[in-house]
């Protein structure tokens, strides 16, 4: 029975070889398969290939999301990108700031993105530090500068160089080597210049994070937003309103749980106060309605939320807008500054508070042009990063280039 087997086998295969046979010749199998094998090599080669450019494409894409800070809660266990640093031998100082919040976040960014460059030691006088704790947490002691607050390494010394800078900024601070002269540089001014710090822009968001107490009573302020729009209970899950990150709370508002439909939340900050009188600027209720409009077409279902240091003047212009959400009067201006940061686009109407909002938020920017001012004498590219947008204006100053 297995001989019978084994013959039928036999005979069947000798049928299938003169069927092939008959449908083609050797050669032409020979080349069939030498072609079927080229190709599954190209294949292979094209998929892994284009596999390994969209892993890259896509690390890209979350590394400098305005969403990356979302990929993580836990903002303690951020690693900061280790970058060669050698041995010391220089010094950046800052010891003395003017203005408010926004001015001395330039000042310290700047300062830090010098320090980290050269690889110098940075010099922070104490209370600009402690100025700047009140709002965020500031922790240098993770990130690759070295920061001293000892006045001693300033104090009686006249080997320090000192410039002035309002808002451009000095082509030789990025001379490789470092200038000697700088050995000890004391910035004066506000350094308003993002070319200062944005090479090392993840570590300055890094250090910016907020601290619990400007945290805290936007808990508040995003429970009424959530219950406003999808009217539902604020979940903080593992978290209390004493321990939740900031991106925790962001991805609330930007990332609402199916199936609940999907939010884009535009941040508004309007600058009046001082700049009234002072810069004789006001951004006109022309210009605001307009880019909202413009944010309105551009994302489905678009709310906004504007934080302003006349809330009066907002609630009257904008307070009967349905899709229109004030910042609550007690807030101070680090809890502003959050809740700004707290969604992912933004509009702009002039200072720097409101630019820090914009980067921090690390989306969409629309920004007035009436500021800077024409006798602030600044180059507006070293001022606005390349992704502020322009797209209009209703004000009643406009941009005027500096004469060169």
């Amino acid at each position: 029975m297995a001989q019978y087997s084994i013959v039928n086998i036999n005979n069947f295969l000798a049928d299938s070889d003169a069927y092939i046979q008959s449908c083609f010749t050797r050669r032409n199998a020979l080349i069939i398969m030498s072609g079927l094998i080229i190709f599954f090599i190209f294949y292979y080669i094209w998929f892994s290939h284009s596999g390994m450019v969209f892993i890259k494409s896509l690390d890209t894409r979350i590394y400098y999301s305005k969403l990356q800070k979302l990929v993580s809660y836990d903002d303690n266990s951020k690693i900061l990108k280790d970058k060669a640093q050698g041995p010391l031998t220089c010094l950046i100082i800052i010891r003395s700031a003017d203005g408010a919040l926004g001015n001395r976040m330039f000042l310290f960014a700047s300062a830090y993105g010098m320090a980290r460059l050269h690889q110098c030691q940075l010099y922070v006088a104490p209370w600009i530090l402690v100025d700047l704790r009140s709002v965020f947490r500031i922790q240098i002691n993770e990130t690759k500068v070295q920061l001293t607050t000892d006045e001693s390494v300033v104090v009686n010394r006249t080997d320090i160089f000192s410039r002035y800078s309002s808002c451009n900024y000095y082509p030789d601070l990025f001379r490789i080597p470092y200038n000697k002269t700088f050995q000890r540089y004391e910035m004066n001014g506000f350094y308003q210049a993002w070319g200062y710090f944005q090479k090392y822009k993840e570590e300055v968001a890094f250090l910016f994070q907020f601290n619990q107490a400007a945290i805290v009573r936007n808990v508040g302020l995003v429970e009424q937003l959530i219950k406003a729009v999808w009217n539902i209970p604020l979940n903080l899950g593992n978290y209390t309103k004493d321990t939740v990150p900031h991106s925790y709370l962001k991805s609330i508002l930007i990332n609402p749980q199916p199936p609940l439909m999907p939010v884009t939340w535009i941040g508004i900050h309007i600058r009046r106060g001082d700049f009234l009188s002072f810069f004789k600027i006001d951004t006109s209720i022309e210009y605001l309605t307009w880019a909202m409009n413009f944010y309105r077409r551009k994302y489905i279902n678009s709310r906004f939320l504007i934080a302003s240091d006349d809330k009066k003047y907002v609630q009257t212009h904008f307070g009967n807008l349905s899709d229109i959400f004030v910042t609550p009067s007690g807030f101070f201006s680090g809890e502003d500054l959050a809740a700004l940061v707290l969604c992912e686009h933004t509009i702009v109407t002039a200072g720097t508070y409101g630019w820090w909002a914009a980067w921090l938020a690390d989306g969409d920017v629309i920004h007035d042009l009436n500021y800077p001012v024409p006798w602030q004498n600044c180059v507006r590219d070293h001022y606005f990063p390349p992704w502020f947008l322009f797209p209009h204006n209703s004000s009643s100053k406009k941009w005027q280039a500096r004469k060169k």
